[in-house]
């Protein structure tokens, strides 16, 4: 298992479903170099494809798990790759967030 990085930034969630393009905010959690954990009021379906969106970058990836956390869900995000372009993605969303930027 790799090593995880608290966080707690306000985040954008954005996936399509059999309904149409759907969005909800939410908080990002925690990340890792290959992906993230974020919280939303709403569930999303594992194996969704969404974006997760800070105020100046985003983030994209496939929802691996989805488990209901008393009033909130929380949501594995794994990003589409593991790469340094992936890992700076996430520390923007987190940093960018934090600083109001």
């Amino acid at each position: 298992m790799e090593p995880r990085k608290s966080v707690l930034s306000r985040i954008t969630v954005v996936w399509e479903d059999q309904t149409g393009p759907r969005s909800q905010e939410g908080m990002l959690e925690d990340r890792s170099r290959s992906g993230a954990g974020i919280s939303v009021n709403k569930p999303i379906s594992v194996g969704t494809r969404v974006t997760i969106r800070g105020k100046r970058c985003e983030l994209l990836g496939i929802v691996r798990y989805c488990r209901r956390e008393e009033f909130r869900y929380f949501v594995g995000i794994q990003s589409d790759t593991v790469d340094d372009v992936t890992w700076g993605q996430l520390r923007c969303l987190s940093v960018a967030v934090e600083q109001g930027l």
